[in-house]
């Protein structure tokens, strides 16, 4: 109960604080948090060990982690803020959507689309966005317990012409029925919450993955294409960025058309997360309950060190 007072709280008070003084405020308590808490730190470095690469520097996996913290804490912000702002005024917010012409042209098709997405940067920002962005947008979101704060959670979120399913028999149902009228689905596909995961290379170590986005995709002929939603420096300001995902050609064998549509997925999911390392906030071990032996070396490319400014990495390599 206390979890849904906390929570309460948040949104009836804290959401009357201006939000560049809540998320500063935030921000200090997930700094915070990071120092006083050991299975934080070594959660969200383990975390940032496989994103960042073998030859990243202590230095730079410790700021990663801190900052992946700082944006889970921003994140709450976010969720006090966005329930008393309109879609328009969402809309707002965001100073640049690249890739949104392929989700409408692809919308527009009538086959419906799938938007897959990570806990990276402020996933909430583009379902609460989406009416004024043209897009017929419904969600499939974790159960919580107790059922109070779930039902909390939910009228919060709330967002006229938005829909949210539970992730459970009857809400699955409901969500292919979305998605079959040519609707927009989305699905975050970077931790196993259900505990359905199968065992996938993510990272170059293998982890439990869901396999949900791509199974639908198979079998709906549904496209699917990756949405990230990256904070920027200024308080308040986000920058999307969306890409469609081509799955290699279905074979007619189900095992080996999901692994390929799984390969193709986690190599879209890298890239994401890639993009803002510091911005990737799961707080739960992803690499858990698996032989710890890496499958692969981390991506090859070189992405830049870690500068901490924003979650993002400076590129070296032209990129």
């Amino acid at each position: 109960m206390a979890h849904y007072w906390a929570l309460w709280l948040l949104v009836h008070v804290g959401g009357r604080v201006p939000l560049p003084i809540l998320e500063g405020i935030a921000s200090g308590g997930g700094t915070l948090a990071w120092w006083c808490a050991r299975r934080l730190r070594e959660v969200t470095r383990d975390h940032m060990r496989h994103v960042l690469g073998v030859g990243a520097s202590q230095h730079d996996v410790d700021r990663a982690a801190r900052d992946c913290v700082r944006t889970t804490a921003r994140g709450y912000a976010d969720f006090a803020h966005l329930s008393r702002m309109s879609p328009e005024i969402v809309r707002e917010a965001i100073t640049s959507f690249d890739g949104l012409d392929a989700i409408l042209e692809a919308q527009s098709a009538g086959h419906g689309v799938i938007v897959i997405s990570a806990h990276l940067g402020a996933a909430e920002v583009l379902s609460h966005a989406a009416p004024a962005l043209g897009l017929h947008f419904g969600g499939i979101e974790e159960p919580l317990r107790p059922q109070r704060v779930y039902d909390f959670v939910r009228s919060v979120r709330a967002t006229p012409g938005v829909r949210y399913f539970t992730a459970n028999l009857g809400g699955l149902r409901a969500a292919r029925a979305h998605l079959g009228a040519g609707n927009v689905l989305g699905l975050l596909v970077d931790r196993d919450v259900l505990g359905t995961g199968r065992p996938y290379a993510f990272f170059g170590e293998r982890a439990l993955m869901p396999t949900g986005a791509v199974e639908i995709a198979r079998r709906t002929g549904a496209p699917i294409i990756a949405v990230w939603t990256l904070r920027e420096h200024e308080v308040g300001r986000y920058r999307l960025v969306a890409r469609r995902l081509d799955l290699p050609p279905a074979t007619g064998d189900r095992a080996i058309d999901l692994d390929s549509g799984m390969r193709a997925m986690l190599d879209a999911l890298e890239d994401g997360i890639r993009l803002a390392p510091g911005q990737w906030f799961p707080l739960a071990p992803v690499w858990s309950g698996l032989a710890a032996d890496r499958i692969s070396e981390p991506h090859p490319d070189n992405p830049g060190p870690y500068n901490g400014s924003d979650g993002e990495r400076t590129a070296t390599n032209g990129a």
